[in-house]
């Protein structure tokens, strides 16, 4: 992978069934050991652990499970018709996410943390193209989610923000999963909140399969 350009990077993130038949996502910022593992409905009750196992729920609304290689949690609750609510292993709020025609990140002191808006071409076959602003208002970085095995082939990223990435020699294959995954484009590295909340993002989107901008409904 040639290298970015500044401090920019890349978070890529898999989706695969697990063997309980949960849904499970991996992301990594490189080759090697991942940098979190995503697990859907870890924190749900009996009946809706039993509704994954036995293929009545592939994907949706509930408590899913964010481990860092670290160790530490990110619980990312998602929930139909209401934000969802992040926090921390000990119940620690981190903040929710506000979604409607576009989303909106809010820390647990009510500041704003980030916003999800639509790209130019915010959907094509292949991708749900979004941008991330900061609290100011600026560009962060871009989140694409993954429709089709054909959307993982990234090839040349020709715009101010990045060198070309060849990403690990993989163009992914077709899953029984309703998203593939998502790749996070950065300007910076995140720090740990801004991290905490892009990654839920991730989670919310694939496996609790909530829209963020319009063209996702």
């Amino acid at each position: 992978m040639s290298a970015p350009r500044g401090d920019s990077m890349m978070i890529e993130g898999r989706v695969v069934h697990k063997v309980s038949n949960a849904l499970q996502i991996t992301f990594q910022a490189g080759p090697g050991d991942p940098l979190a593992v995503g697990v859907q409905g870890a924190g749900d009750g009996f009946g809706g652990k039993m509704a994954v196992l036995f293929g009545f729920k592939n994907g949706g609304t509930g408590k899913h499970r964010i481990t860092y290689a670290d160790g530490s949690v990110v619980w990312v609750h998602s929930k139909d018709g209401a934000p969802t609510v992040l926090s921390r292993a000990d119940g620690t709020s981190i903040g929710t996410i506000d979604r409607a025609e576009t989303s909106t990140a809010v820390g647990s002191t009510a500041g704003t943390l980030l916003h999800f808006v639509p790209a130019d071409d915010p959907r094509t076959p292949e991708l749900f193209r979004l941008r991330i602003l900061d609290r100011m208002g600026e560009e962060f970085g871009r989140l694409d989610v993954v429709r089709t095995a054909g959307g993982w082939t990234l090839g040349q990223i020709a715009d101010d923000l990045y060198e070309t990435y060849l990403w690990w020699d993989r163009a992914g294959q077709p899953l029984s999963t309703p998203i593939l995954g998502t790749r996070l484009l950065l300007r910076r590295a995140p720090d740990a909140t801004e991290r905490d909340v892009l990654l839920g993002a991730c989670v919310d989107i694939t496996l609790g399969l909530r829209p963020y901008i319009a063209a996702m409904k």
